[in-house]
């Protein structure tokens, strides 16, 4: 852990026009700032505004040409943790979130991460879909994925929320419970890197003779 407190960094995967992805990740930020001692914060891809991904080599090599792509992997490796927050669109998750990913590389590999899927059924299907890839990449995935479902009565005429904090407060319990799993992840990670080196100081050691 590279900060004082864990720096949790919750992503806003949906980048329509009109959408209640933002009004859930203010709440969900919420949710996590008073469960556990972390420095909570929102990445907004309708915000961030990545171009569909225009590198012209492959993330694994590192090599990025272009600052939309070095800001972006700037912000995720000033992270020690990121909760995925998606919608469900047509049995799956957005391109926006898709594209986000796979600009970067090692920024992600390792890294504790948490899925929220969000949709009329909580978005099961996202929610797997995105498991899948995450995985692929290498976070280093909470099991807790909670599961926001959201009610025809939860929208205002205009299609958004109402009172997005009554709709986070439903699955408070298992926000909570993500959180926690993210905050102890990122802290076996920082025993485990002091570990690794102690052993290599040890190594470097040298007895001067006699």
């Amino acid at each position: 852990m590279s900060h004082p407190r864990p720096r949790i960094a919750v992503i806003v995967g949906s980048a329509r026009p009109v959408r209640i992805g933002d009004q859930l990740g203010a709440s969900i930020a919420a949710v996590i700032d008073d469960a556990v001692d972390a420095d909570i914060r929102v990445l907004d891809l309708r915000d961030i505004a990545l171009p569909m991904l225009d590198e012209p080599v492959m993330a694994a090599l590192g090599q990025y040409a272009h600052d939309h792509t070095k800001r972006w992997a700037a912000e995720i490796a000033d992270t020690d943790a990121v909760v995925f927050l998606t919608p469900q669109y047509n049995g799956g998750y957005p391109a926006s979130l898709k594209n986000a990913i796979d600009y970067l590389g090692a920024e992600w590999r390792g890294r504790p991460g948490a899925i929220v899927s969000y949709g009329g059924q909580g978005g099961p299907l996202s929610a797997a879909q995105l498991t899948g890839v995450l995985q692929f990449i290498g976070i280093d995935l909470a099991e807790t994925q909670p599961q926001l479902v959201i009610e025809r009565t939860d929208y205002t005429p205009d299609w958004h929320l109402g009172d997005p904090d009554a709709v986070v407060a439903r699955d408070t319990p298992a926000l909570q419970a993500m959180a926690a799993e993210l905050v102890a992840k990122v802290q076996d990670a920082a025993n485990a890197q002091d570990a690794a080196g102690v052993q290599d100081a040890a190594k470097e050691a040298v007895v001067a003779p006699a």
